[in-house]
């Protein structure tokens, strides 16, 4: 393989360091990179037989899946495009990832399941024979990167992985004294000091920042020869911005990168194409709009071996663990809530629930005479939606000044306390015949209660999260909250790993409640 390697100092290790200083060193690392030989950037392409015909044959079942619409075929296609995920992303030593052996276990289970189920039956032999070839030949990366190691030192560079997972994985293999492994968004906000970085997996898989403002002269990218998409990143702002630095790479190795024959390739595929993706089943047919006890939500898959159902109604709870202490817990509006994101959850009832069942509690003797005013406009507004339908009744109070009303359907949750607008609220009363007094202020007293009982839940929380295990909770996804007031032990912490790319229609009391669900299990 052809190095052309050179050897420059980045200049000082450590020491304080202002933004501007580190934004000017992120721009003339840049500057260095886009001008160096036509390019600072390397890929190394490294051969991988064993990876290319794995790739070839997940391929083909993608593209038989596709064909046949086959939904039926995602117990297999999903631990396939992970195990494959893995080849490309995780360095070490198969004999030191235990987690291919389940994969290929699992790939092999659903073929014999699959027995007599698709016309191409090969198809199904040569992916198991492939998957058991993964399981018994290391990549090539991993040697690439010893080699690269002994060349440049352990100390003059920086290893970034594709997830937490990764990384993990890397320092458990390696264990060197000095060497620095770190995610993306970890290796962004790292120290310069180090000469060389080095990236295991393509381009495409990672964010535009680590060749736009690095942290080192040089990043190197490795490979297997059979991934063909050897595009850079760019930043979105690239195209309009005036004097952008466009970075260009020098391609090493993967002469030899000619698929299987017949085979189509992955030449423009990106990450999408190549991510474990999670087994969502059939989308439920028809197009009947939900009833009064019913709501529209996504699923989530969750970190843990959990999944949730997401309405559109009022924010989460959700947690940021990149904020300084005292601003971690906050809310999420449901339509922000993506991959990534972590949740704070109730185990075994909703959150919503039990502050709502606190605020009442908290009303003393007038919980009954409240509680008598709220159920009566709910009803009486679920029986309009019944014998109007949503439509007509959106229609009507859209006519009548409200403002809120493609949240007309949601007002009827026994948990929400009233519409969120004054306004809307009292032409809601008077356009269901109910006096504004006193069921306004019964309302907005009981709401009143319930942010009390928030802010005192959101500060207990805060506490709690400020002793918690936050690097644990990034390094394996899900941790649980010991909450000290009554109701409210077993918080869960949990990153969203999945979000379903369309709506079903639920129970509204199954909405936001965690319970356990094998379908993301091959995401994390």
């Amino acid at each position: 393989m052809d190095t052309a390697r050179g050897s420059r100092s980045i200049g000082i290790h450590g020491g304080a360091m202002n933004r501007i200083d580190a934004l000017n060193r992120f721009y003339e690392a840049a500057d260095r990179i886009a001008r160096y030989q036509k390019g600072g950037i390397e890929i190394n392409a490294v051969e991988d037989p064993a990876g290319a015909r794995f790739d070839a044959a997940v391929r083909r079942l993608i593209a038989l899946a596709k064909s046949e619409d086959g939904s039926f075929l995602d117990d297999i296609v999903c631990p396939a495009k992970a195990l494959r995920w893995r080849r490309i992303t995780q360095a070490q030593p198969v004999s030191l990832n235990p987690g291919l052996h389940e994969l290929v276990e699992a790939i092999s289970e659903q073929a014999r399941r699959l027995k007599g189920a698709i016309r191409n039956q090969d198809l199904l032999d040569e992916l198991v024979d492939c998957a058991s070839g993964i399981a018994r030949t290391d990549s090539g990366i991993g040697s690439e990167l010893m080699t690269l190691f002994n060349e440049v030192g352990v100390g003059n560079c920086i290893v970034v992985a594709a997830s937490r997972i990764a990384a993990d994985g890397l320092i458990s293999w390696l264990g060197i004294d000095g060497l620095l492994v770190a995610t993306a968004s970890e290796a962004v906000r790292a120290r310069p000091g180090r000469e060389w970085m080095y990236v295991i997996g393509p381009p495409v898989f990672f964010p535009a920042s680590l060749v736009t403002a690095p942290i080192t002269d040089d990043v190197s990218f490795l490979i297997p020869e059979w991934f063909r998409n050897r595009d850079i990143p760019r930043s979105r702002i690239a195209a309009y911005a005036e004097g952008a630095i466009l970075v260009e790479a020098r391609v090493f190795g993967g002469e030899s990168i000619e698929g299987a024959e017949g085979e189509s390739s992955n030449e423009s595929a990106g990450e999408t194409e190549y991510l474990p993706q999670p087994i969502w089943g059939e989308r439920p047919s028809g197009g009947r709009e939900p009833k009064n006890d019913e709501v529209t939500a996504r699923k989530l898959y969750l970190s843990g071996g959990y999944a949730m159902w997401l309405d559109d109604g009022s924010r989460i709870r959700s947690l940021d663990p990149s904020q300084p202490c005292g601003e971690r817990v906050t809310y999420t509006e449901v339509p922000a809530v993506q991959v990534g994101t972590y949740l704070l959850l109730r185990e075994g009832a909703t959150e919503r629930s039990a502050l709502y069942r606190a605020a009442l509690d908290g009303l003393g003797p007038r919980e009954a005479e409240i509680t008598a005013t709220q159920e009566q406009w709910k009803r009486l507004l679920a029986l309009r939606l019944r014998h109007h339908g949503h439509h007509c009744v959106e229609r009507d109070l859209r006519n009548a000044g409200v403002q809120a009303v493609d949240q007309v359907r949601a007002w009827i949750d026994p948990i929400l306390v009233r519409p969120k607008r004054k306004q809307d609220f009292e032409i809601l009363l008077r356009w269901l015949d109910i006096a504004v007094h006193p069921t306004l202020d019964h309302a907005s007293e009981l709401r009143s209660k319930l942010y009390h009982k928030i802010a005192q839940y959101r500060k207990q929380l805060e506490e709690i999260v400020s002793s918690a295990d936050l690097a644990e909770l990034e390094r394996v996804g899900h941790i649980v909250l010991d909450a000290r007031t009554e109701g409210f032990r077993g918080i869960l912490a949990t990153k969203v790993l999945a979000v379903s790319p369309f709506k079903q229609i639920i129970s509204r009391h199954d909405a936001r409640v965690l319970f356990v669900d094998s379908g993301g299990r091959w995401l994390e």
